[in-house]
């Protein structure tokens, strides 16, 4: 049952920066040619807001696939390396007897 909720709650999580991220690249959209008016405009104030939000959900993002992607390949290379090399075979792992 717990691995049950922690999948629902990764997708809640997902579905919450998505929302984030498309909700802020939709107000840009919608907003980015509004009548400014001056220093102290609200809209202005909001995009900012969404810049800033966007850059650091794309940062974070960008931040654990490196490192996730970095995790696969040391995990690849690791198994590739002990794949590789034979087997250390001695006559006890080879369970020989040795009868005079």
């Amino acid at each position: 049952m717990k691995g049950y909720m922690k999948r629902i709650v990764t997708l809640l999580i997902l579905i919450l920066f998505g929302f984030v991220i498309i909700g802020s690249s939709c107000f840009i959209i919608m907003k980015a040619d509004h009548d400014c008016t001056g220093d102290g405009c609200s809209v202005c104030y909001e995009l900012a807001q969404c810049h800033k939000m966007i850059n650091t959900l794309g940062t974070a993002v960008a931040g654990a696939l490196k490192l996730s992607l970095l995790l696969c390949i040391i995990t690849v290379s690791c198994r590739v390396i002990i794949r590789s090399r034979p087997a250390h075979n001695t006559l006890i792992s080879l369970k020989v007897e040795l009868l005079d």
